[in-house]
């Protein structure tokens, strides 16, 4: 069994003051809906592991539409790609760095 893997790493300060058009442009409509409900200090993080997550899984996929996965969390708390049992993700952050690993079984 194959696997392909994609990381990412970025900075959640490239986040901060986002218009509302480069936001619909990342989230889908799920994630939009989630982003809405946020604080105004963990919008920022929200975009950013969601931005370093759809840039893993471009890396492990190539796939030209991979802004159109939806990241979502489980009550639990843990990511997951919403209708791709075959991908696996982690996230972390710390400061102001969000890193985001990818595994497609």
């Amino acid at each position: 069994m194959a696997l392909d893997v994609g990381i990412d790493i970025t900075s959640i300060n490239r986040f901060n003051d986002r218009k509302d058009s480069f936001i619909k442009r990342i989230l889908t409509e799920e994630e939009y809906s989630v982003y809405n409900e946020l604080s105004i200090v963990k919008k920022p993080v929200f975009l950013a592991t969601r931005w370093a997550c759809k840039e893993a899984i471009f890396k492990a996929t190539e796939d030209p539409k991979y802004l159109e996965y939806s990241i979502l969390n489980s009550k639990s708390g843990k990511p997951y790609v919403l209708n791709h049992e075959n991908m696996k993700v982690s996230i972390s952050h710390e400061g102001d760095t969000v890193i985001a690993i990818v595994i497609v079984e």
